[in-house]
């Protein structure tokens, strides 16, 4: 086992016997670590260092972010920034100076929140593209291919599952309640397929599913489509849909 040093200790038995000599006996009975070695030793400036370099890394963070959200490097910004001082300036010059200041303040406001305005938009339609695109068709597959009803399944999917960017790049997550991805009890983070399956086995959404052995809608062998198996079950909605669809089918 290594030796954890300490400053102070009631006996040096446990300390190596080479290090022993840089523990001497004080009054009070006990051993003192050598003053000197003890300063060295001591990691208190390095752990405050750290703080402050996170809390700094944090605060550049905060201010990249920032630069990024208006779309520019930030040489670019403080150059438009210097452009539109000189403006200022030059607008509140004469006998309409106030005049004309007011008016391209009101100019300048109005185009940056359009600006922002068509920003958004585009940010918006690009998510619900991406989340079309890793949301969608991978719930889609997944449904099909474990003979589901998409139309009952999908939009439960699309709720339990969240676009994230991660290392920059974005990804389809099964999230929890409280919007944490979830785990599949491997390690891994659970897919949709497996939240899929998940499904299947549940007896809220078993009937959304065709059953083995049957070409019905998920109805189980030997039950009857929008009945109660076994005089004891009462549907809800999702099931009495799912048997509608599968008494059609058999017609």
């Amino acid at each position: 086992m290594d030796f954890e040093w300490q400053t102070e200790l009631d006996a040096v038995d446990i300390v190596p016997e080479k290090f022993r000599n840089l523990y001497a006996k004080g009054d009070s009975g006990k051993f003192a670590l050598d003053a000197d070695v003890a300063k060295r030793m001591d990691t208190t400036g390095l752990n405050t260092a750290l703080e402050k370099e996170r809390k700094n890394n944090k605060v550049l963070a905060e201010a990249q972010k920032a630069w990024t959200k208006l779309g520019k490097a930030p040489e670019e910004v403080e150059k438009s920034l210097g452009e539109l001082k000189a403006a200022l300036a030059k607008a509140q010059e004469g006998k309409d100076g106030a005049a004309n200041f007011e008016k391209l303040k009101a100019d300048l406001e109005s185009g940056h929140a359009n600006a922002l305005k068509e920003r958004d938009t585009v940010v918006e339609r690009m998510r619900g593209s991406l989340h079309k695109h890793l949301v969608e068709a991978e719930a889609t597959a997944a449904i099909a291919e474990l003979k589901g009803s998409a139309v009952l399944l999908l939009p439960h999917v699309q709720k339990h599952v969240k676009v994230i960017e991660e290392g920059g790049h974005f990804l389809a997550r099964v999230v929890d309640a409280e919007g944490d991805p979830r785990g599949n009890g491997k390690g891994g983070f659970m897919t949709i397929r497996e939240f899929v399956t998940e499904l299947k086995k549940d007896t809220n959404f078993a009937r959304a599913f065709e059953a083995s052995g049957s070409s019905g809608g998920g109805t189980p062998a030997g039950g009857k489509a929008g009945g109660m198996p076994g005089g004891t079950e009462k549907l809800g909605a999702p099931q009495k849909i799912a048997a509608a669809l599968a008494a059609r089918r058999n017609k």
